[in-house]
């Protein structure tokens, strides 16, 4: 603090000196109190021994004030700094430098704080003054905000989003390890037969008993739905490692605390190592997923580490592509329109586009039976062709026989954005004016954006958005989903993945969480679409939750365009009724 009475004016007669000197005496006290009543100050020698404090800091503390007098700052040391710290900050005010940082301290009643500390050493080097502010609801607020981001709430494990940021730490630190995905087995059946609760349950134990297991410096995460990652610091010799990776089933299926589930629990564990089987995250993850393909095809409850065999599966999948390739060219593949319709407001209908693929045998399949093959870029970029060529078409031919619908969305691929034409065509059909801008949704997950092609993903959002194009992240909610995404991309529309609305009306915590990512959508101006309704009792709920839209089999299934058109026709007239 300044020494107010430098500032005298030797000159000034008697009375206006003494009358001056009273004047910043008094502001001087006025300081001090001002500075007591708004910060936390202590005083200590050059020891580090306290000599005075004010009674914020005692407030703070829970100590008394002759419990701090005499002691040091060690009495509220909190044990959430390491040594390295305190040895900057020593080093800093023993030099007659001003120290500044952020300290958690702990107090009396055993609680944690967190005070914005200023470290002045005094000029006489008599010793310190250190003045603090309280900063804890702050403090609270970044880590609360940063667990929502980084935790997965069920398990309290490091969630997708963080197990991948530690997969990269690891990477980068270019020391052996093991990546391996626990599934645990017939998970759904347990689920299904038992109830929401008693899965959560099932999914916790297993997560308390695969972390008990595990050894110093080892990662264990939540994937999302029943898978896990692991990460262990071991030396990757396949034997080790199988070892490894074999006393951690071994640990779930003995584990007392996951026999009362009605059924044997068992885990299904995949994994490969860094760096002998893959040098990059998205790779590691690749091969692990497919040695855990090759542990549930074993028998499930077992582990196994990648191999070259398991091209096999590869070959598998190429022939898949192949027979894809073929029905394209074909004509087995057709696209079917699902209606998703407003409630609670009156506007015209959109619609969904799905892929369907009629084989020669007259079986009709949707994706999920050859989901894989999307992986497969080059396909990937021909089916989407396909689908967005079908759609351009049929919103041309609804424009020309005036047919009052709102929009058509597409799923689009990783494969759909590495492929330039795919976003090209859609600028160009907007540019030349034969598709307005509102009429097509293109639909995306956040799988997309983790993957090494992240960045070409985003840049065609922003290409897309740039043209009044609609950005839909699907499949919200099911783990995967980042609230960063949604602050960062032009995202329009959210779709709520349906197994959050299949128990919406008996399972109270799919309702808080539906209802949770409706209210932060509408807050960043954001509209919610619900996948999945079946039930009118869903509906009904649905629309006291504010959702704007609903989309499943209570409204319709996917259908063909004349059908499609009919329907519109149908909801329109609804309207003007």
């Amino acid at each position: 603090m300044i020494d107010q009475t430098s500032c005298l004016d030797k000159s000034l007669p008697r009375s206006a000196h003494d009358d001056r000197l009273r004047e910043l005496l008094q502001l001087t006290r006025f300081q001090r109190e001002a500075l007591d009543a708004a910060a936390i100050v202590a005083v200590t020698d050059r020891r580090g021994v306290i000599t005075s404090v004010n009674a914020r800091f005692c407030e703070i503390s829970g100590y008394d004030e002759h419990e701090l007098v005499g002691a040091t700052h060690r009495i509220v040391r909190s044990g959430q700094h390491d040594r390295a710290f305190f040895q900057d900050l020593y080093r800093t005010i023993s030099g007659g430098a001003v120290w500044h940082g952020v300290i958690c301290n702990r107090a009396k009643g055993g609680h944690l704080y967190w005070v914005d500390t200023t470290i002045v050493p005094h000029n006489d080097g008599s010793g310190y003054t250190a003045i603090r502010f309280d900063v804890t609801p702050q403090k609270e607020a970044e880590q609360h905000l940063w667990r929502l981001a980084n935790v997965d709430p069920l398990t309290g494990l490091p969630n997708r989003r963080r197990v991948i940021e530690l997969l990269g730490q690891a990477i980068a630190e270019d020391q052996s390890f093991v990546l391996g995905i626990l599934d645990v087995d017939h998970f759904k059946e347990v689920n299904d037969s038992a109830g929401h609760d008693i899965g959560d349950r099932l999914l916790q134990s297993v997560a308390a008993c695969v972390s008990h297991a595990m050894e110093p410096g080892d990662v264990l995460g939540r994937l999302g739905g029943d898978e896990f990652a692991v990460i262990l610091r071991a030396d990757t010799d396949p034997d080790r490692a199988r070892c490894r990776l074999e006393a951690l089933n071994a640990a779930i299926a003995t584990d007392p605390a996951l026999q009362g589930f009605g059924s044997a629990i068992q885990a299904s564990i995949g994994a490969a190592r860094f760096p002998s089987d893959a040098a990059d995250a998205g790779e590691l993850l690749k091969r692990a997923d497919m040695a855990l393909y090759a542990a549930k095809r074993g028998g499930r409850g077992c582990a196994r580490l990648f191999a070259s065999q398991m091209g096999e599966e590869a070959e598998r999948r190429a022939n898949t592509r192949a027979a894809i390739q073929r029905a394209l060219i074909a004509q087995e593949m057709f696209v079917v329109y699902q209606p998703i319709t407003t409630i609670g407001t009156h506007q015209p209908i959109a619609f969904e586009a799905l892929l369907r693929w009629r084989r020669s045998d007259e079986l009709v399949q949707t994706p999920a039976s050859f989901g894989d093959v999307f992986e497969d870029d080059r396909t990937a970029a021909e089916i989407g062709s396909f689908v967005l060529g079908k759609v351009l078409a049929q919103i041309e031919r609804w424009n020309d026989a005036g047919v009052p619908f709102q929009s058509i969305a597409i799923n689009a691929t990783l494969g759909d954005f590495r492929a330039s034409s795919f976003v090209d065509r859609i600028v160009a059909e907007v540019d030349a004016g034969r598709l307005r801008s509102d009429q097509l949704c293109v639909e995306i997950t956040e799988g997309m954006l983790l993957d090494r092609g992240a960045r070409a993903v985003r840049q065609s959002i922003d290409r897309l958005h740039s043209r009044g194009i609609q950005i839909a992240f699907d499949d919200f909610g099911t783990g995967f989903a980042s609230l960063t995404h949604l602050r960062q991309l032009p995202i329009s529309r959210v779709k709520i993945d349906k197994s959050f609305i299949e128990a919406i009306c008996a399972d109270h915590k799919d309702r808080v969480i539906v209802k949770s990512v409706i209210d932060l959508a509408h807050q960043l101006n954001i509209n919610v679409v619900a996948e999945g309704v079946e039930e009118r009792e869903q509906a009904d709920l649905l629309l006291t939750l504010s959702c704007d839209r609903i989309q499943g089999f209570l409204i319709s299934p996917g259908v063909g365009a004349d059908d499609a058109a009919q329907f519109a026709y149908g909801n329109a007239a609804a309207l003007a009724a």
